[in-house]
């Protein structure tokens, strides 16, 4: 899978701002979410994660990047 570590359950987060919320993405499962900040990111992340994958939340660990819109027009990159 792209984005998940060998190490456990180590996911690759992108985040990016989208009209005043964070959008988290998940390339390994692709699928996305979004918070109201930053602080509100990693508990997200895992819990999408642990919805889709039937992997306990305690158990996902998150690499969360912030960034532009991957594949966005270049005035978003």
């Amino acid at each position: 899978m792209d984005g998940v570590s060998g190490d456990g359950h180590r996911f690759r987060v992108l985040a990016w701002v989208s009209e005043r919320r964070f959008v988290l993405y998940v390339p390994a499962i692709e699928a996305a979410t979004t918070v109201p900040a930053m602080p509100d990111a990693d508990a997200a992340a895992r819990s999408l994660i642990a919805d889709l994958t039937g992997i306990p939340e305690s158990a996902i660990q998150c690499d969360i990047e912030v960034g532009r819109v991957p594949g966005g027009p270049p005035s978003l990159r």
